[in-house]
């Protein structure tokens, strides 16, 4: 029975330590090598908290699928915040922004989405990070 438990219950053998075959793939293996880059990604937490891409508003979105000018941290944190009490108030038409005010918000709210993305997004940049 002890032989049946080694050989059922051993575990891989170097199976799982693999790199890519694409040379150019980089991975946090390769970008944690460099010290300098520590910089870099502690850089792009902070930078993620007030902007929502590469380029600014008009290219290369963090999160796809949401409009790239309404998505930053701060401004949906800021909207959370503010619009769902008396403290603030919208006057355009901005998408489905009124549910906000009106206490009328749920998941398919596209503003409750951008919040829900880029909180996740963060998150899982600082995971990487840590």
């Amino acid at each position: 029975m002890l032989a049946g438990l080694m050989v059922t219950l051993t575990g891989c053998f170097n199976d799982l330590n693999v790199v890519p075959l694409d040379r150019d793939e980089v991975t946090s293996a390769v970008v944690y090598d460099n010290p300098e880059a520590y910089k870099q990604v502690l850089a792009k937490l902070y930078a993620g908290l007030a902007v929502s891409g590469q380029e600014g508003p008009a290219g290369q979105p963090d999160i796809s699928g949401i409009d790239e000018g309404f998505s930053t941290y701060l401004r949906q944190y800021w909207k959370a915040q503010e619009l769902t009490t008396d403290e603030a108030v919208i006057a355009w038409n901005d998408g489905n922004i009124h549910d906000y005010e009106q206490q009328d918000w749920d998941a398919a709210n596209e503003f409750v989405t951008a919040m829900y993305n880029r909180i996740f997004y963060q998150i899982s940049l600082t995971n990487e990070f840590l």
